[in-house]
């Protein structure tokens, strides 16, 4: 059986997507909104960053191996040396991931706001993110308890989507910091059927967001995400789902709360990620 398309709907004709993507809890591509926004977002690179950002310091993901799961390696270095490890002058097998809150931009260059249609995604965001890496880098599969938007800005990003479900994917211990995190791909990505022989792969929904395009990643979908391109650059944001959506998948969205609050008690800080810490 072929596996289901996502969505694709043409900026600025939101209609199918309220209706058919965001009204069911199911993903959509949105295209066509640079062409409509001549916005500062889609001017980002990493040379008109650093004439923002050049002397702040920032922490910093790196990985030898090209896959990221919920531990990882993190560095605090100036903006403009992020640059210059990851894109000018690349050292060894070590590549670089800049992910950090846009609220850390100079006021005015997260105008993500001003895409019409869908301003209360941005407006509403418990966190916006700036993610900025060379490919290829894998993020492990896992869900987010939060609705997420999705800019590719520069160079191409692939996402493995499979619908809300616990049982098949293996998630780590309920009140844990890593809740939200399938052991499927834990280790990187080849799939050990003799371990999980629950899980699907043919559920999987295969997306390549392009330059300019926009995911709508619904709460509590699984997905595995693989940056390509010599440049890459993409913001997001994540805000709460409504109430009955919550209710639909209690599970996750428990696993959600649950992780929240055992990050506050570890870190003080709900959106902090350890570096090096052993897994549960």
């Amino acid at each position: 059986m072929p596996r289901p398309e996502v969505l694709r709907v043409h900026y600025p004709d939101l209609a199918e997507f309220e209706r058919e993507a965001f009204g069911r809890n199911q993903p959509a591509v949105i295209s066509g909104v640079p062409a409509q926004h001549a916005l500062k977002i889609f001017q980002y690179s990493p040379d008109y960053l650093e004439a923002a950002l050049g002397e702040l310091e920032f922490p910093v993901l790196s990985t030898d191996s090209g896959f990221l799961s919920y531990e990882r390696d993190s560095e605090r270095m100036k903006f403009h040396d992020f640059v210059q490890r990851a894109f000018r002058d690349p050292v060894g097998p070590t590549k670089y991931y800049f992910k950090n809150p846009t609220k850390v931009l100079p006021a005015g260059l997260d105008d993500s706001t001003g895409i019409t249609g869908l301003a209360r995604f941005f407006e509403d965001a418990v966190m916006r993110n700036l993610w900025i890496s060379r490919g290829t880098i894998t993020v492990g599969l896992h869900f987010d308890a939060a609705e997420n938007l999705n800019i590719q800005i520069r160079g191409r990003k692939s996402f493995t989507l499979y619908p809300p479900e616990i049982s098949g994917f293996y998630p780590m211990p309920m009140f844990s910091q890593t809740a939200h995190i399938s052991r499927v791909f834990r280790d990187g990505p080849t799939l050990d059927r003799t371990r999980f022989p629950r899980f699907d792969p043919g559920k999987g929904r295969e997306v390549v967001l392009e330059e300019g395009e926009i995911l709508y990643l619904p709460a509590y979908w699984w997905h595995q995400v693989t940056s390509l391109g010599d440049v890459n650059i993409n913001l997001n944001t994540w805000s709460f789902p409504s109430p009955r959506k919550q209710l639909t998948h209690w599970n996750q969205a428990l696993r959600g709360y649950g992780q929240l609050l055992t990050r506050f008690i570890a870190f003080g800080d709900i959106v902090k990620a350890p570096a090096q810490t052993r897994r549960t």
